[in-house]
């Protein structure tokens, strides 16, 4: 029986340390080739806050049978960690073969893809709500979630009912069951096929060695990177923790004032209230945590704990930080290197495969030419008006209504 199917490819770049964060970002780009074809990739962020591609691969097409088959074989490689989850967008048959392959591993949806679906659904409240459905997404506290809601609920009700059908847990940072990080969206994913969006234009074997090229770059830059960070965090969660330390600045820490109307004596050396713009704040070095959500969720110490590491003159903020950013967990990510792929003619392929016919896939090419750009949706376009007057070429006027040189009589 002829095969029309092309056949799948995976390869895999999975450290074996176990110092990386498990949220995995998938995603699937079409190929523009002779043959088409579907690039999957999965892939999750370094200490630093660098991408780290972790497997991808080439199917037939995005179904349930291609998707299973995908995450059956990233399991075998990077296993089932603690505290692991899955982002993409809302792909039904993502959704079915991480419930089939991963069943105790959470699906967490890309808040931007979602939005997306609530702004096809509810066009006419998408502009009210943009702002808000994010600041809601992103918020560190239930309280800060619900107010946001219900100002939802006054926009368009609707609105709010179908977030809550797609499940609070899988977008919101403060209802998820599992601590997704800075991870919202998928723009990882979307990032690894915007660099290779001219080489899926390619065939099929110099389609992934472009893609091993530029994964091994990457792997060598940002673990020359690592090799020099010793003293600091990752250069992403350094800046974090800096922004931080700014704005802790501004804040007071009271400790037994009774004078103030607001006061509070320790349980302990570790427990803490921090005022801030009329508001109370409880830190707790000890556990690492603070009510504001923020030191507890990225694992980096908040304003308002930098604020009490300050009052007790501790200037050494990183044994607060996780673990996941400081610079022997980024070393030890890169600690495995991508080995080149041999020549062709030296390449040991196993006689079954000799064997096997593939031939290329059944397709119809359309109409007109090929598309090279993704089609932008009407609010991603911006439209900018850049006409210039000829004589001084300063805008907002043309030659005739020119009054920086003064016209000839």
């Amino acid at each position: 029986m002829a095969k029309y199917k092309i056949k799948n490819n995976f390869n895999f770049r999975v450290k074996r340390s176990d110092k990386k964060r498990p949220v995995v970002v998938v995603d699937a780009a079409h190929l523009g080739g002779a043959y088409k074809g579907t690039f999957v990739s999965a892939s999750t962020l370094d200490g630093a806050g660098c991408i780290l591609p972790l497997a991808y691969g080439v199917v037939d097409t995005e179904n349930d049978c291609s998707w299973t088959w995908f995450f059956e074989n990233f399991k075998n490689a990077f296993g089932e960690r603690e505290n692991m989850c899955i982002v993409s967008d809302r792909n039904e048959s993502i959704i079915k073969s991480v419930s089939i392959v991963y069943p105790n591993v959470p699906h967490c949806a890309c808040i931007w893809h979602l939005w997306k679906n609530v702004c096809s659904s509810f066009k006419r409240s998408k502009k009210t709500l943009s702002d808000i459905f994010y600041s809601m997404a992103k918020a560190y506290r239930k309280e800060d979630f619900d107010k946001l809601m219900a100002k939802v609920v006054k926009v368009d009700h609707r609105v709010k009912d179908y977030l809550e059908e797609a499940g609070y847990e899988k977008w919101s940072r403060v209802h998820s069951t599992i601590n997704r990080g800075r991870m919202m969206t998928s723009n990882i994913a979307e990032c690894i096929n915007g660099c290779l969006v001219d080489a899926r234009k390619l065939t099929i074997i110099d389609f992934l060695e472009e893609a091993r090229l530029l994964f091994g770059s990457w792997n060598y830059k940002n673990r020359e990177i690592a090799s020099y960070t010793k003293d600091t965090l990752g250069r992403r969660f350094e800046e974090i923790l800096i922004v931080n330390a700014s704005k802790s600045s501004k804040m007071k820490v009271f400790i037994n004032f009774i004078d103030f109307l607001f006061y509070v004596v320790p349980s302990s050396e570790y427990i803490f209230t921090v005022h801030e713009a009329g508001k109370r704040y409880i830190v707790c070095l000890e556990r690492k945590t603070c009510t504001c959500g923020r030191f507890q969720h990225d694992e980096i110490p908040c304003a308002h704990a930098i604020a009490v590491l300050k009052h007790k003159n501790v200037t050494n903020l990183h044994p607060y930080c996780s673990d996941y950013y400081k610079p022997y967990a980024l070393e030890k990510t890169y600690e495995v290197v991508m080995v080149p792929m041999p020549d062709k003619d030296d390449w040991n392929v196993p006689e079954y495969v000799l064997d096997e016919i593939v031939r290329p896939p059944r397709y119809r090419r359309l109409a007109g030419r090929p598309r090279k750009r993704r089609k932008k949706n009407a609010d991603e376009k911006i439209t900018v008006n850049n006409n210039c007057c000829g004589q001084c070429g300063q805008e907002g006027h043309n030659r005739r209504t020119c009054t920086f040189f003064p016209k000839e009589d």
